[in-house]
């Protein structure tokens, strides 16, 4: 089987003001494969993700060095469009946070930003998401109760169907 690097990191540093967090992380992640990072509280994952798109530049004196591509286009590039990026990276955090609206206009919120109108689409969408989320068959009967409403795991399977929802558009 040939398998694909969909990202690769090449000496990756991050800082945190004088405090180093990361320290010459190389690794190639492959695609259509699940990878795990594993480790104790603090050691750097949370912060290793969000190198991956760029969330890490929005807090003040945070300094990345190093590469990381992404379908070998380096997303550090001076030139890169970081919106189109983080379209692409998109990220589910541990504590997920719904949209203060229904069920349904959770998932459908990024099909709609990106130009989807029709209503039988968003539907489809919809259903489509909330089944590879495996969330469907609990909240099939509920889609306009408000998303706050569901449990802990369900809102973080919520996030998770509004994720791939964009894909499907």
């Amino acid at each position: 089987m040939n398998e694909q690097v969909k990202i690769r990191v090449d000496n990756l540093n991050l800082h945190y003001g004088s405090f180093q967090a990361l320290y010459d992380i190389n690794v190639d992640l492959l695609a259509n494969r699940v990878t795990a990072l594993i480790g104790p509280s603090g050691c750097g994952k949370s912060s290793f993700l969000r190198t991956i798109n760029r969330l890490n530049e929005l807090i003040e004196g945070t300094q990345t060095s190093g590469q990381i591509y992404l379908d070998n286009e380096a997303i550090y590039d001076k030139d890169l469009d970081v919106v189109s990026l983080r379209k692409k990276v998109g990220m589910v955090f541990q504590k997920p946070s719904v949209f203060p609206m229904s069920i349904f206009d959770n998932v459908a919120y990024g099909p709609r930003i990106h130009g989807v109108k029709d209503r039988y689409r968003l539907d489809e969408i919809v259903e489509k998401s909330l089944k590879a989320a495996n969330l469907w068959n609990e909240v099939s009967d509920r889609l306009r109760d408000s998303a706050a409403r569901l449990s802990g795991g369900q809102q973080q399977r919520l996030v998770i169907a509004r994720v791939l929802a964009v894909n499907l558009r």
